[in-house]
């Protein structure tokens, strides 16, 4: 009698769990697929770049988007200096803000934010190793030069600017005034941490999260009143240039992707780890040393992790997948436009800034290639052999494409017949009247494609791995409905 299962997908990569255990809509391998929150693998968007190379030589040392301007820093040519420009999209140009040669060979960070309490005080922060400065709303430069020189992180705290020291210090200028580091006045001051820094976090409650190599600490209080640094994580700290706040911070620890969650008690905080299903390629692989920048895409509610070797990690509440660039990221920012759009961008090795997202279907002209293997599936019945027939995708598209599946049975063993790949052909997907746009759908085509596909063959299980490559729209893959019959039950 002919039986049928539904499979829905979803829940992202998973390293740890024994493949018999594992969920049969997680996945075993994923590159350059993502987990929306709603469910499902949905192919990554690409980027595209903007402007053209940077002036200078080397890797992008900073950038950033700062009132709808996107500006960067690169090494001077020949120079232990660097320049800071905007670009001027009129004309296609970078041009170069404050002094040619101004700034620090060095990582540059930046915070935007308002420590003079009105709406003009709106202003972005940078700091790379030399002195701080500030460009306002009409786009001025000012170097603070009575700011301490040598930090290397930045963020602005109850009206505080904050400098980060990578020895271990923590300076602030006066309240409500960023260019005053006066301590006799008893507003500036500085904090010691006792530890090698590696950034700062915003926290749940109006606390700033101080992160350090062995530990993490928490800056409670609003001015140098009433400052308390208070060890939140004892013995684990982050790596530099991992940390982000998406409701609650994320950071790269030891053993991989760590959060904090605010807890009822005394308006503490505990660490979670929603990087646990991926631990392994943080410590097997090493990648929790080889972290180069991070970002957080807030209309995908995704943390995004770049690595030194072109991969990246994405993780959303739904699960965690990876990825991988044609380009080495530098540096990376996420922010927004006036308008309240999302901008993320990202700046490479070569000098290139790229724009992520924002309906880039390829990275920058090059096709994006996918993988993803599924998580085997007993359908409940571990030793009972099936004959498999066919499979119907649950597959939500906004291209014209074509994506080529292989399934595999009994946990890949040698002794059963592999059936041959199966390619799947799906069109642009249909709409629905007064929802989605006009040019973004096709007339008498389904609002959702079901593409069979034949998979016959016997076995106790059966996963599927899945290939595309395209420079069309993302696809999504929702889940498969699986028919198959019963056979037998497994021999010694």
């Amino acid at each position: 009698m002919s039986r049928s299962a539904y499979i829905r997908l979803g829940g992202g990569l998973d390293l740890v769990t024994p493949p018999d255990q594992l969920a049969p809509g997680a996945a075993l391998s994923c590159i350059n697929y993502e987990c929306p929150v709603t469910g499902g693998y949905r192919r990554i968007d690409g980027y595209a770049q903007l402007g053209p190379v940077v002036p200078g030589e080397g890797p992008l040392l900073g950038v950033v988007t700062f009132n709808d301007v996107v500006y960067a820093v690169r090494k001077d040519v020949g120079a232990n200096t660097a320049t800071l420009y905007r670009l001027d999209t009129a004309n296609s140009a970078w041009v170069t803000v404050g002094t040619a040669g101004g700034l620090n060979n060095g990582r540059h960070e930046f915070v935007e934010g308002n420590a003079y309490a009105t709406e003009a005080g709106r202003c972005l922060y940078g700091v790379g190793g030399g002195r701080p400065f500030e460009i306002d709303l009409n786009g001025t430069f000012t170097s603070l030069t009575a700011a301490p020189s040598g930090a290397k992180f930045i963020a602005l705290h109850s009206e505080h600017l904050f400098l980060g020291f990578e020895a271990g210090s923590l300076q602030h200028s006066n309240i409500g005034d960023p260019t005053t580091w006066d301590a006799s006045t008893g507003g500036a001051g500085e904090i010691g941490v006792g530890q090698r820094l590696a950034g700062l976090v915003p926290g749940t409650g109006g606390v700033l999260h101080v992160l350090c190599r062995d530990s993490i600490q928490t800056l409670y209080g609003t001015s140098s009143a009433d400052w308390q640094l208070k060890v939140t994580v004892p013995n684990s700290g982050a790596r530099p240039y991992s940390g982000q706040s998406l409701i609650t911070p994320n950071f790269v620890a030891e053993r991989g992707i760590t959060s904090l969650a605010a807890v009822q008690e005394f308006g503490d905080f505990q660490p979670l780890y929603p990087g646990r299903l991926i631990e392994p390629i943080f410590t097997g692989d090493g990648l929790a040393n080889r972290v180069v920048a991070s970002g957080v895409s807030k209309g995908k509610a995704q943390y995004r992790l770049w690595f030194d070797n072109r991969t990246g990690v994405y993780m959303s509440r739904a699960g965690i997948t990876t990825v991988k660039y044609p380009t080495q990221v530098a540096v990376a920012h996420s922010g927004e436009l006036l308008d309240g759009t999302e901008h993320l961008l990202v700046g490479d090795d070569q000098g290139v800034v790229y724009r992520l997202d924002n309906g880039a279907t390829t990275f920058n002209g090059t096709p994006i290639e996918a993988f993803l293997t599924l998580a085997f599936t007993d359908l409940g019945q571990p030793s009972m052999r099936k004959r498999f027939r066919r499979a119907f995708w649950d597959i939500r598209s906004g291209t014209d494409a074509q994506i080529s599946v292989q399934p595999d049975y009994d946990y890949g063993r040698n002794e059963t017949a592999r059936p041959r790949r199966e390619f799947l052909d799906y069109m642009l997907g249909g709409g629905l009247w007064g929802v989605d746009n006009w040019n973004e759908f096709v007339w008498s085509v389904p609002h959702l494609g079901q593409e069979p596909m034949n998979v016959a063959g016997t076995g106790t299980s059966i996963n599927f791995a899945i290939y595309s490559k395209s420079a069309g729209s993302a696809h999504e893959l929702l889940g498969y409905d699986l028919h198959f019959d019963l056979r037998r039950q497994r021999r010694g």
